[in-house]
């Protein structure tokens, strides 16, 4: 039994290390996008295989456990979740190094910095969702895991504005309005981080609770 508590305190410790790496790759593309710095846009890319590895490690610590030690109740339900919450994690990673792969592609107009804004208040949110989904998974606070879940419609509303007003530019036949094209694919990666973000806590909502999230 003690041995099973140092492994499920091993994967803990992994799921909050992934999220480390996460909250840091997603922090470095916000602020890649912002300053136009395309050499901190290289280091998401590059550290990008340090996020698969560590997600690499919560899945095999996950089966191991389910393999070897059969646990039953809550403790399966922690492990299946770690499980799950790895492969969120590594998505989150991917659409950092994603976003930072499209920032290549924007230039320095007027178009790129002022419109930038709503970007912006999305990845604070998802920067919220992302460090309190970890935080409910270490201290099991399913009421925590709950608010991260409803605050995902804040970023959807959001990424249906960018959409909205970067479809208005492309019409109005602006000076560079490519680079609309590529905010908005940059918005809709920034959307997807939320929808895993909200995958992760209903996933600390189960496991917490018993009960799926409804």
């Amino acid at each position: 039994m003690k041995k099973f508590e140092e492994e499920l305190n091993k994967l803990t410790d992994y799921v909050a290390e992934a999220g480390d790496m996460i909250l840091e790759a997603l922090r470095n593309s916000s602020n890649a996008l912002i300053n136009g710095d395309i050499e901190l846009a290289n280091n998401v890319i590059e550290n990008d295989r340090n996020i698969n590895r560590i997600s690499y490690k919560i899945e095999s610590a996950s089966l191991k456990m389910l393999l070897l030690e059969h646990p039953v109740a809550t403790d399966l339900r922690i492990v299946s979740a770690a499980l799950k919450i790895a492969t969120d994690l590594e998505r989150i990673g991917d659409q950092a190094k994603d976003i930072c792969d499209l920032i290549r592609f924007l230039l320095e107009g007027n178009i790129y910095k002022n419109n930038i804004d709503t970007i912006i208040e999305m990845s604070k949110i998802i920067d919220y969702m992302v460090t309190n989904c970890i935080k409910a998974f270490r201290e099991k606070d399913s009421q925590l895991s709950r608010d991260v879940i409803e605050s995902d419609d804040k970023v959807d509303k959001l990424f249906y504005k960018m959409r909205d007003s970067m479809v208005e530019l492309i019409k109005s036949g602006a000076e560079n309005a490519d680079q609309a094209i590529y905010l908005m694919m940059i918005a809709k990666y920034f959307e997807k981080m939320g929808d895993h973000a909200e995958n992760i806590a209903k996933w600390v909502y189960y496991y917490t609770t018993g009960e799926r999230f409804k």
